[in-house]
């Protein structure tokens, strides 16, 4: 089982909070949904108190191979949404290249990512209509996969996610938790 997934290296990407999203609502609950596979989407918490400026905070670990690293069209997505009654709205969505996040190596070889510590970035997000309204603030990191701190769930499921919250809780109740989006 190692060496399958020694091909592998983790990419723990930190959705941290948006500033001046468009307003959708009179009072605005928003989350977001971070995806790297459109089969495999993780949602952070709900913000009921930041509005058009939303903190999140929320970790997730995804599974990622080096030919989706090395790929110039490699894409992580983050789409944010708003809660509504009815139907949850779409405030708008964010795009990073993999390649902008990671420079690939100059001569690719299997594992050759190692770890250079979280890398942070603000993304314009684009609403449903195109025009640009706000920023994404995210952070990601490659995980050296040779040092796992966390468990890592390998049938069905390249994605964890948690919550800066769980850390600071007492380690009795501290745990990873596993949240899809349907």
């Amino acid at each position: 089982m190692s060496n399958v997934l020694a091909c592998y290296q983790l990419l723990e990407l930190n959705v941290i909070s948006a500033q001046d999203l468009a307003p959708v609502g009179r009072s605005m609950r928003t989350y977001a949904i971070a995806w790297i596979d459109p089969d495999r989407k993780l949602s952070t918490r709900v913000d009921s108190q930041g509005g058009t400026n939303p903190t999140w905070n929320d970790k997730f670990v995804f599974r990622v191979d080096e030919d989706f690293l090395c790929n110039e069209e490699s894409v992580i997505t983050i789409d944010i949404y708003a809660l509504h009654w009815f139907r949850d709205i779409h405030v708008g969505s964010a795009q990073v290249l993999s390649g902008d996040l990671f420079p690939p190596p100059t001569q690719p070889q299997k594992n050759t990512y190692k770890s250079t510590g979280m890398q942070f970035m603000g993304l314009q997000v684009q609403r449903p209509s195109g025009r640009p309204k706000g920023i994404l603030n995210i952070g990601a990191a490659i995980i050296d996969s040779s040092m796992r701190s966390m468990p890592l769930y390998t049938q069905n499921s390249p994605a964890v996610g948690y919550s800066h919250d769980d850390l600071n809780k007492p380690s009795h109740q501290a745990k990873s938790e596993l949240r899809r989006t349907k």
